[in-house]
């Protein structure tokens, strides 16, 4: 199992579109079994949209996470977290406080915003379908 992109994948990245961002995500995150996200140590970070609503920014990769963060704020790290994880109490945490998933954003580029309850859907469809199964 390998837990980086591969060079050519990392540089196709910078041209998906919101679509080709949730697909490489969705296939990704299975192979890895694991979600990146910001944490200050304490909690998982939200991004404040220009509208005002809130986002919490996911990758596949650590490495697409790391070059994301603002190199300002030293207190925020990427953090993986399990698959299972993700799944069963962070989108519903996200579903209780109305905060939207951001796929895959980049320092210069926004991710594809999804809403927690069709990110669950689609993520418990694939498992449902058989597409994958969580080991454990």
């Amino acid at each position: 199992m390998r837990y980086a992109p591969y060079q050519n994948e990392y540089l196709g990245s910078v041209e998906f579109s919101d679509q080709q961002q949730l697909e490489y995500f969705l296939t990704r995150v299975f192979e890895t079994e694991e979600v990146w996200g910001l944490d200050d140590g304490t909690e998982w970070i939200f991004k404040t949209l220009a509208d005002g609503s809130q986002v919490m920014p996911v990758w596949p990769y650590n490495k697409f996470a790391t070059e994301a963060l603002n190199t300002s704020d030293t207190d925020i790290k990427p953090q993986a977290e399990s698959l299972e994880d993700f799944l069963y109490h962070t989108l519903e945490m996200l579903i209780e406080e109305d905060v939207s998933v951001e796929i895959m954003p980049s320092a210069t580029k926004a991710g594809c915003i999804i809403s927690p309850h069709q990110l669950l859907s689609i993520l418990t469809g694939m498992i449902d379908a058989g597409e994958y199964r969580m080991d454990g």
